[in-house]
């Protein structure tokens, strides 16, 4: 490339046509095989009713000053490992009771070290021991246990994709960049200030604070090195309401649906936004759905959304049981439903759970682009609260049982769903309408 020639574009076709076939290529056959089914009994072989013995919803107040004696603690660490057998849908697939049997006298030996602590520092003194629990819904006293996945992006020089190397606005091509071997991993498809389809640097780090620099060798000898742009998205998250009834919203012509959580028929009104709004976009050639404040809610309503929408079941990929039972959650099945609207879904690292599940699904539903960032990663597992006896600490432990594909880097608890376009979640709708702006002319 050179003189005056053309960058290389893409238009909006060409990427459904792209992302349309990377995700019919997310293959489930065999996944129900890898269900372990578990039937937690008692020292007399009597079946444990683990949802009526240890599951609490109305939890007795914690007091983090509180002072536990030993006996106290001891007591709870016992609790809270029968109620894990008993309880715990991923049970098995994090080591079974071999590894949380090591665990629990790992704790216990800890335990026997202090007289007494504080609620708070029991609290402390519990997480280093269940770093093995591979699983973003199950935490402690609201802590989790391992680091999510955030991304930085590096954004202050725009790069083209041009016979499968990276070139800059005057032409210039990337030959190397320090510290990474394979470019591919790197530059991300976004979309620029303008709405065109371009590629930045974005790195993945398991922190919120993070400033190295990226040094870009070219080809014509000349190097450059890049800053990232901080990560700030979830300073603002916990002032959103969750409980808002969804509501469509225009931005230029394009109806926007607003969904803060997955609540269903717990708040009055929210199920009818909830399906106005999949009526509505269903109805319109393009629609967005906004799911970057959506920390999850009911799994069911979510996948549900998709079939008001699409006016078709779509199956979810992932298989996701109650380990006791075995009752599938979902109808998951390999199926391609066919659509000719499309659906942008906007997605942040505080996009969890139920929403996940409904990224899941809409995997199988053509014409789909997940716009913003990788998702919080939090599928494998489920929520239900445990309160230990003594300290009153909250345990959440799920009785359901994902299995997810793994193949095509689908899907990483922590890590999340990968966004088709990667963009920060601030700027998600605004760079989305953009882009459908910029091939709309």
């Amino acid at each position: 490339m050179t003189g005056c020639s053309r960058l290389p574009s893409v238009t909006l076709d060409q990427l459904k046509e792209e992302v349309n076939a990377a995700h019919q290529a997310v293959d489930n056959d065999g996944l129900s095989k890898q269900f372990i089914f578990r039937q937690p009994v008692d020292k007399d072989g009597t079946p444990i009713s683990a949802q009526t013995y240890y599951v609490d919803s109305s939890a007795q107040p914690y007091d983090p000053d509180l002072v536990l004696a030993r006996q106290q603690m001891e007591e709870d660490v016992a609790y809270l490992f029968d109620a894990l057998y008993a309880c715990y849908g991923n049970y098995d697939r994090m080591g079974g009771q071999i590894v949380f049997d090591k665990a629990e006298q790992a704790v216990l030996n800890e335990c026997a070290r202090h007289d007494s602590l504080r609620a708070e520092d029991f609290q402390q003194m519990l997480l280093p021991y269940f770093t093995f629990v591979k699983d973003a819904h199950f935490k402690i006293q609201n802590q989790t246990l391992n680091s999510h996945w955030y991304p930085f992006f590096f954004r202050e020089t725009v790069f083209y994709l041009d016979d499968s190397q990276y070139v800059t606005e005057n032409h210039k091509t990337v030959a190397s960049v320090d510290g990474y071997e394979d470019l591919t991993q790197l530059f991300k498809r976004s979309i620029s200030s303008e709405g065109e389809i371009v590629y930045y640097p974005v790195v993945l780090q398991d922190t919120t604070t993070w400033d190295e620099p990226l040094t870009i060798r070219y080809t014509d000898g000349s190097t450059q090195v890049l800053r990232c742009e901080p990560y700030s998205w979830g300073e603002g998250i916990g002032k959103v309401d969750q409980e808002a009834i969804p509501e469509v919203h225009y931005d230029n012509d394009i109806p926007v649906l607003l969904v803060n959580s997955i609540r269903g028929e717990t708040v009055e009104g929210w199920q009818e936004g909830f399906d106005q709004g999949a009526k509505v976009l269903g109805n319109a050639p393009v629609g967005i759905l906004d799911l970057r404040f959506n920390p999850g809610g009911y799994g069911d309503v979510a996948v549900g959304w998709l079939k008001e929408y699409a006016k078709a079941v779509v199956p979810t990929n992932s298989m996701f049981f109650f380990f006791n039972s075995g009752r599938q959650m979902t109808n998951a099945r390999d199926l391609w439903i066919s659509n000719d609207k499309l659906l942008v879904i906007l997605t942040s690292k505080w996009t969890a759970s139920a929403a996940e599940m409904l990224i899941d699904a809409a995997y199988n539903l053509e014409n789909v682009l997940i716009v913003g960032e990788n998702t919080d990663g939090t599928m494998i597992g489920s929520s239900a609260p445990v309160q230990l006896p003594n300290s009153k600490l909250s345990i959440t432990i799920g009785p359901s049982q994902a299995i997810i594909p793994d193949t095509n880097d689908y899907f990483e608890e922590y890590r999340g769903f990968y966004p088709d376009l990667w963009v920060p979640a601030g700027e998600g709708e605004e760079l989305a309408v953009k882009l459908l702006e910029q091939n709309a002319q």
